[in-house]
């Protein structure tokens, strides 16, 4: 069977998986983190402002600028506009997986293994139904670990780029970019200075996709913010005593919710009145780093917790039902030893296949300090299934990749 035709099959099947879930929520839009009404804002010609008409980089601005163009094009229609671009991204995500796959030299069988895994990946399918950041963040990862591939210095600027959008669309893998940068300087190909000429495009491609944002934010703000003012909350809303007390002191299991959380909320806007949003930003990181400095065993314990969740299985029982659960840890259990034994190939720590176990390290440290759940690695799924596809694999020496023909 031709690439082409097992990709056919590989993407008319994760049609297939997106349409049985998101098909019986058309009508209906999910979207916990407000990111319509700043796209809806985008559209009427406002700005990138909230829901007062204020300017705000409380969230980052890629994903409402994709959106903003559906808002004004489908109207009443919007829950079908946002599940058609759901649906396009989930498709592409698979096809860039696989891309990549056969790029790395990854045979045939791997690569459908590699695009299965994307295409059915029970948390990616079940997030693909909110208006969240996941699908479209999953999407840019597995364009990045296309880019990466390009050879020459095309691909040094096409993946600057691209680090650079996935950043602004979901700045916790800024981190990522800082990595693999790194990773140049320390297992490129050539000599220092071939080295450092390759880090320096790179990151400044990084550095200029970010810039625009930037400078937007330091007219509104009076000094940039590159990502979001949003990371300072987060922080606090995972280390913080109330959160301690109901969850890492609190019974096995539990989760934050009910009435100490809406208190613990209702508490923030006081706290902040009269603050930009960067300085809110600094006072809630203040806030969260503070715990460290006075609890560090209990923020020890937390940032293990958090892993815990991150890396989970299943889903907590405290909020999902038996058979749910068990039907995520059948998928996943499986997966994760894949995962382990493509991790110890030696081939994997080169470039630019080191681009995807960094993947799974920066967000994996970022998440041991920050808020986190099950729903936060979906983005990193088109490198856990590239690894985890590698298994056991050699490739043959007429088929690799060599790190000095990539560049």
């Amino acid at each position: 069977m031709t690439d082409f035709r097992r990709l056919f099959l590989v993407l008319t099947l994760a049609l297939v998986a997106r349409l049985v879930l998101i098909v019986p929520g058309f009508g209906t839009l999910n979207d916990p983190d407000n990111y319509l009404p700043l796209a809806r804002s985008i559209s009427e010609g406002q700005g990138f402002c909230n829901e007062k008409g204020r300017p705000t980089a409380y969230r980052p601005p890629l994903y409402p600028l994709v959106l903003a163009p559906i808002v004004a094009t489908f109207g009443d229609a919007l829950p079908w506009g946002v599940a058609t671009l759901h649906l396009a991204l989930g498709l592409g995500t698979v096809g860039l997986t696989y891309l990549t796959a056969r790029r790395w030299a990854l045979n045939p069988d791997r690569a459908t293994i590699a695009a299965l895994i994307v295409a059915f990946d029970p948390v990616a399918l079940v997030w693909s139904r909110s208006v969240m950041t996941e699908t479209f963040a999953a999407f840019l990862v597995a364009g990045t670990l296309a880019a990466l591939t390009v050879w020459g210095r095309r691909g040094l600027i096409l993946s600057g780029i691209a680090f650079g959008l996935t950043s602004l669309c979901r700045p916790s893998l800024l981190p990522w970019a800082g990595l693999y940068v790194t990773a140049i300087l320390i297992v490129g190909p050539g000599g220092w200075r071939r080295r450092l000429t390759d880090f320096a495009l790179i990151s400044s491609m990084v550095i200029l996709s970010l810039a625009p944002w930037a400078a937007r934010n330091a007219y509104h703000f009076g000094e940039p913010v590159w990502t979001t003012t949003h990371g300072g909350h987060t922080l606090a809303l995972a280390n913080n005593p109330v959160y301690y007390a109901d969850v890492v002191d609190g019974p096995p299991g539990a989760v934050w919710s009910g009435l100490n959380q809406e208190t613990w909320f209702a508490s923030l806007g006081p706290q902040t009145m009269g603050m930009t949003e960067p300085q809110a930003d600094r006072y809630f990181r203040n806030q969260g780093l503070q715990m460290l400095r006075e609890r560090p065993t209990t923020f020890l314990s937390a940032s293990i917790a958090r892993l815990g969740r991150f890396w989970g299985i299943a889903p907590s029982g405290a909020v999902y039902p038996l058979t749910l659960r068990i039907a995520t840890a059948c998928w996943t259990v499986p997966l994760w030893t894949a995962l382990a034994i493509g991790f110890c190939r030696r081939g994997l720590w080169r470039l630019p296949t080191i681009a995807a176990p960094l993947a799974l390290v920066a967000l994996t440290v970022v998440h041991a300090v920050y808020w986190t759940d099950m729903r936060m690695r979906v983005p990193i799924i088109p490198a856990i299934a590239l690894i985890a596809a590698g298994a056991c694999y050699r490739r043959p020496a007429a088929a690799s990749i060599d790190s000095e023909t990539m560049r």
